[in-house]
């Protein structure tokens, strides 16, 4: 065998060993490098570091190297030191061994466990990149190296990109099935979808691998806690020795207990999660996510703000707090948050549907868009074209960035009254999330602001079946029916004060102020600009037009409407033509 044949033997043998599949090799020096992969892929370390120190003399490849460097940075997390060691190794190691597949997939390995570790958000976004880069190098050369697609998948967890982490992942475990590479896999299906059959089934053959395989079991406590299990979770998580219980531990105790209705307790692991990793931005979310379900909007803010002080480039986590200020009609912090992501991440279409949502609710409520509106939303359309042609389009997820335009469209569709179209987009987003508490109550609270109360009610009598925010859902009940009583009273005021149209008109606009759908205030208007001295033919067409939109098909105002508003038309028509 020559030399040439035999490294790629090697190579081969290291990516497979790396992640668990046993290759026989046919000389003398890959037996030894055959027996120090197989005491890294047994979890000994550091008998796997004296084996392939003792055989960097002999490495003619590179594959000693890179088994070395990945086990330092295995050993890296409680002794940083040995990470330092790796990076150096690979420098040296550079000119000679640079273009070897496994080396290069040891190099993203390394720093992507030094990525855990450093404090700079800016040096671990780095870290992370380049972890990226030579996986796909690696990848490029030879598919088959596992170590290389596992790092690939858990960097995209770490950048929060989880689609894009399935694939490398789920390409991992196919070429080793092990624990390690199965519960991976699971994680980031349990990620996008906690009731994942697929994720259930694959912790359960890692644990009959390994039974006492703790990422494994702590998976299995986020299956058992989707499926409404939370004892049976708790039992699970309780498996896991104290000295393994790491922030992601914590994170999904609190989990559950906020599932079993004990916010206290919820919080209190929350910010053990966050003491034991302030860069893990989980923790932060579900103490935003709590508050929100308490109804304290303001808290639910701050806590985004102190987790982006920690983790200012983490731009999934911006996002969230940008569309929650969104909702909170917190249109100041929404807008900012929106440009922060934009001036980094300038084509982002989420980003610039947020901004352009904003721009659509500041209009409705001061009657003025921005001067850059038009250019924003012409390169909003571009962007969307653009990705759509190219495949692009929902990279972030087909499912958020749909609900992103459908929520832009309608509210663009609402301010600029059309009412009914703007409700039915609405409604088509309420219905997909009708049985998950936090997004259909805040959905809810959207619709509210936005002034569709009736989309708001529908999202409030599916919260109000659900206990976790079955209180907010009964106050949001509550302060829609206040708005009512609230518009029928000017309403009522209007009506009575038509000898003074200008005080008619503000009482009629009061009503709308408490109810922007208020059909009652409409028809006022309708009336009062075509039979008072305040005729007006064109605000009285605009006020008829709206009255349509807002009033029940069965209103008995209708016909009179329909038929003062084609007489209206008319007459304008006719006077255009003369």
């Amino acid at each position: 065998m020559n030399r040439n044949s035999k490294a790629t033997i090697l190579s081969l043998s290291l990516g497979l060993l790396l992640s668990g599949v046993i290759v026989e090799l046919p000389a003398a020096l890959a037996m030894t490098l055959a027996e120090a992969d197989q005491l890294l892929l047994q979890g000994k370390l550091k008998a796997a570091e004296e084996a392939y120190r003792e055989l960097l003399g002999e490495d003619e490849n590179g594959d000693a190297v890179a088994g070395l460097s990945v086990t330092l940075a295995k050993q890296g997390l409680e002794k940083p030191y040995k990470i330092v060691e790796a990076e150096k190794l690979l420098r040296k190691s550079r000119e000679k061994f640079g273009d070897n597949p496994n080396v290069q997939a040891a190099t993203g390995y390394v720093a992507y466990v030094h990525s855990k570790t450093v404090a700079s958000p800016a040096k671990r976004d780095l870290l992370l990149e380049a972890a990226e880069s030579l996986s796909k190098k690696a990848i490029d050369q030879n598919p088959d190296i596992v170590i290389a697609q596992q790092t690939l998948g858990m960097v995209k967890i770490a950048q929060d990109d989880i689609e894009a982490a399935v694939p490398p992942l789920r390409k991992a475990c196919n070429l080793a099935e092990n624990c390690v590479n199965l519960t991976l896999l699971a994680q980031a299906l349990l990620k996008l979808d906690a009731k994942d059959k697929e994720a259930e089934e694959l912790v359960n053959k890692a644990l009959q691998l390994k039974s006492d395989y703790s990422a494994a079991r702590l998976q299995k406590a986020i299956v058992l806690s989707a499926q409404g299990k939370n004892e049976e979770a708790y039992l699970e998580l309780k498996t896991i020795p104290a000295d393994l219980r790491n922030s992601e531990w914590h994170t999904v105790a609190g989990n559950i207990e906020s599932r079993q209705g004990d916010g206290p307790s919820a919080l209190q692991s929350w910010n053990k999660a966050s003491m034991e990793d302030p860069r893990n931005p989980e923790p932060y979310k579900r103490k935003a996510e709590h508050y929100m379900m308490r109804g304290d909007g303001a808290m639910a803010i701050a806590e985004y703000h102190t987790g982006l002080e920690i983790l200012p480039n983490d731009w999934a986590m911006r996002a969230e707090l940008a569309e929650l200020a969104l909702r909170q009609d917190n249109l100041d912090v929404a807008e900012t948050e929106f440009k922060t992501i934009l001036a980094t991440k300038p084509d982002d279409p989420k980003a610039m549907l947020g901004l352009a949502r904003v721009y659509f609710r500041k209009y409705r409520k001061e009657g003025n868009f921005p001067p850059n509106f038009s250019q924003h939303m012409d390169r909003l359309q571009q962007i969307i074209t653009e990705q759509a042609v190219q495949g692009k389009v929902l990279k972030d997820g087909a499912r958020n960035l749909q609900e992103s335009i459908e929520l832009s469209e309608a509210t663009k569709a609402i301010s600029q009254r059309r009412f009914r179209e703007g409700r039915q987009k609405f409604l088509d987003v309420i219905e997909k999330h009708k049985d998950e508490p936090f997004d259909v109550i805040t959905l809810g609270e959207q619709c509210y602001f936005e002034g569709d109360y009736k989309a708001a009610e529908k999202a409030f009598n599916y919260a109000k079946e659900l206990p976790e925010v079955s209180t907010r859902a009964e106050q949001g009940l509550s302060k829609i029916n206040s708005q009512r009583t609230e518009a029928s009273r000017h309403v009522k005021l209007g009506d009575a004060a038509w000898k003074i149209p200008e005080i008619a008109i503000d009482h009629y606009k009061q009503a709308l102020n408490a109810d922007p759908q208020y059909s009652e205030a409409y028809f006022g208007l309708f009336n009062l600009y075509t039979k008072s001295d305040k005729q007006d033919p064109a605000q009285a067409m605009s006020y008829a037009e709206s009255f349509l939109e807002a009033a029940e098909d069965a209103s008995p105002q209708r016909k009179e409407v329909e038929t003062g508003l084609a007489k209206l038309k008319k007459k304008t028509s006719g006077g255009k033509g003369k």
